[in-house]
């Protein structure tokens, strides 16, 4: 297949070394563990054999991708990285992660160039496993504002002792058993919680100060305002719903969610938006409506902000 055309691979099965159906494409070590319900680890030791660019569909959750030699050039939907060790200032090798939020399915590229070499480790942490850990992980703003906007990126640098638990990882064999499962997890808990750090700046989950039953009103508060059935109402309907004044809601949501009530229903309403330019074509005035403005001009700003792009290179043609 000629270079600027873009084949599709399916995954592989779980836990397997492979050469992907179309042997021919690389050689080397491709790999996928399940560890447990929205935990897996993809890792790729290979050699690119073609001029290609492969194409896989992504579920949503947050990419934590390792490159450890070599080069990939990559795209998650509309954004492309380049992505692997660079020369620093003292000419010693610099190694960064990425971390990357989908809130939505989305695709991905990664361009083969025949002798190209690479050596990855890619963590994906579903949303099941992420809202499981929450209690774990506490909830910092920085990182609840990460986890809700799709494509939000950010880069960090590893360290010695994540450099060598990639290494290690690249290196274990086969299928795991399950002592080599528990190994496995164990290292990528730990290499997930240097990213989840870098993240959020070594900032913690503040101390809210809500009580239980407070915490547990409010999650079901966002699992309404996330149906949609609550945008027409008022904040002092919400409020009522839950049993608090329109006072004690603004300021206990912000502590449970780091946004406020107006914050996290624009975030959703422009989600939305994006989806039905991307999988209906509705139109982008259609698409401001849907999310609740009046002007194009300033949903179109606020759509940039959330995503990185304007909202009419979204739209499905034809």
């Amino acid at each position: 297949m000629p270079h600027g055309q873009t084949q599709s691979l399916n995954p592989p099965e779980s836990g397997a070394s492979f050469l992907p159906p179309e042997a021919a494409l690389v050689s080397g070590r491709l790999r996928e563990v399940h560890l447990r319900p929205g935990l897996s680890m993809y890792a790729s030791d290979i050699c690119d054999l073609q001029d290609l660019d492969v194409s896989l569909p992504l579920p949503p959750g947050l990419l934590l991708v390792m490159a450890l030699s070599g080069q990939a050039d990559v795209s998650y939907g509309a954004k492309r990285f380049q992505l692997g060790p660079q020369r620093g200032r003292d000419d010693d090798l610099q190694h960064e992660g990425l971390a990357l939020t989908l809130t939505e399915p989305e695709a991905f590229v990664r361009r083969l160039r025949t002798g190209s070499r690479r050596r990855v480790i890619s963590l994906a942490l579903g949303p099941q496993w992420l809202d499981e850990s929450q209690e774990a992980l506490g909830a910092p703003p920085r990182l609840t504002a990460f986890r809700s906007t799709h494509l939000a990126a950010q880069r960090w640098q590893l360290s010695p002792r994540l450099l060598a638990m990639a290494g290690d990882l690249l290196e274990t064999p086969g299928s795991p058993s399950p002592l080599q499962g528990l190994y496995l997890e164990s290292r990528c808990l730990e290499m997930a919680a240097e990213a989840l750090t870098a993240i959020t700046g070594g900032e913690t989950a503040p101390s809210t100060g809500l009580r239980p039953r407070e915490q547990r009103r409010l999650t079901a508060l966002c699992d309404f305002l996330d149906s949609g059935e609550a945008d027409e109402l008022s904040l002092q309907a919400l409020a009522e719903r839950i049993g608090m004044s329109s006072s004690a809601l603004q300021r206990n949501f912000r502590r449970h969610t780091g946004l406020s009530v107006f914050d996290y229903q624009r975030r959703r309403r422009l989600a939305n938006a994006r989806v039905a330019l991307e999988r209906d074509g509705i139109s982008v005035g259609e698409a401001a409506h849907l999310a609740g403005y009046t002007s194009q001009a300033n949903f179109a700003t606020a759509f940039r902000r959330q995503f990185g792009l304007q909202p009419g290179r979204l739209r499905k043609r034809g």
